[in-house]
């Protein structure tokens, strides 16, 4: 179900990279070519789609249908035990309780990492609080450039990224202080005042975090010795309790359905918006086509940054 939904995905970002170009090209009024030719533009539409005010809502669904399809998983495996355990139950318990070992596992990465993000937006939230009570004592940061060195520092000293998310981050933080003069050092101070403010947010959202990993654990354990210990009280005993195969399945997928709707109108709204900002910025700047992909003869313009902008 993850490679199918994982190409679903990839289906529809083909998709929605030719929407913006044919949105672009037939829903708008095209400004006059100029002489030279046609006016290409692209951008980086997994980029543009994270900058979205409502992507931290789209991932913490995303995390939480992953959720999901790992407890179904358990409970399928664990419905396949009971079964299993009217017949060769003795011979087939050290491979399905290894097996059971591994799902557990990854309910338990899935779950913390649905922890985590939650304790990461509100470290986001707590940033934010704390720019804005500095741009009233300290105006230098109210500056576009300046303020996105202080965000991009904030980011790398106080958010969980990815090695290529932090590369990113520092590079685009790099060029940014090359241009940015003197007020470069009031922006470094003003961010590790942020910085030591958040220090206090940050440790305690560690701490829960390692607080919340363990206790999820020693409950999957818990269930992993019930269910070991239930096993060995079915080889003396028939399951009458047994759910019916095709109502509980049904069951289930009425419920993933249900959520991955949920994931996907977001989704789509995500998309809408970008598509209405694309289109705004390509008939500003006389672009006949924007590109998710650009591989053509010729200089492209990189709209990515344009866009964002106008997501804010």
């Amino acid at each position: 179900m993850k490679r199918m939904y994982a190409a679903a995905i990839g289906t529809v970002c083909i998709i929605i990279c030719i929407a913006i170009a044919i949105w672009v090209g037939y829903q708008r009024t095209p400004a006059q070519p100029a002489a030279s030719g046609p006016v290409y533009a692209y951008v980086d539409l997994e980029h543009v789609m994270m900058s979205h005010p409502r992507y931290s809502e789209y991932h913490h669904l995303e995390l939480e249908y992953n959720a999901m399809i790992a407890q179904y998983q358990f409970e399928q495996w664990h419905y396949s035990r009971q079964a299993a355990a009217e017949g060769k139950a003795v011979q087939t318990f050290a491979t399905t309780d290894a097996m059971g070992s591994q799902v557990l596992d990854q309910e338990l990465k899935a779950k913390v990492a649905l922890k985590e993000n939650e304790l990461n937006n509100s470290l986001k939230q707590q940033y934010e609080q704390l720019v804005q009570e500095k741009k009233k004592s300290q105006p230098v940061i109210s500056g576009a450039d300046n303020l996105k060195i202080v965000n991009l520092q904030l980011k790398l000293r106080t958010l969980a990224l990815s090695e290529e998310e932090r590369q990113a981050a520092r590079d685009e933080l790099q060029a940014l202080m090359r241009g940015a003069g003197t007020d470069v050092q009031i922006t470094n101070q003003t961010a590790s005042e942020i910085a030591t403010a958040m220090e206090p947010y940050k440790k305690k959202a560690q701490d829960d975090l390692a607080a919340y990993a363990k206790q999820v654990k020693s409950d999957l354990e818990k269930r992993q010795q019930a269910n070991q210990t239930s096993f060995q009280t079915a080889q003396t005993s028939i399951w009458d309790d047994r759910p019916e195969p095709a109502v509980w399945n049904q069951q289930w997928k009425e419920k993933l359905d249900a959520k991955e709707k949920q994931l996907k109108d977001v989704k789509e709204d995500i998309l809408a918006d970008i598509r209405d900002k694309a289109a705004d910025v390509a008939h500003e700047q006389n672009i006949d086509m924007i590109f998710c992909d650009y591989e053509g003869i010729g200089t492209a313009i990189d709209v990515t940054d344009d866009i964002i902008a106008r997501l804010a």
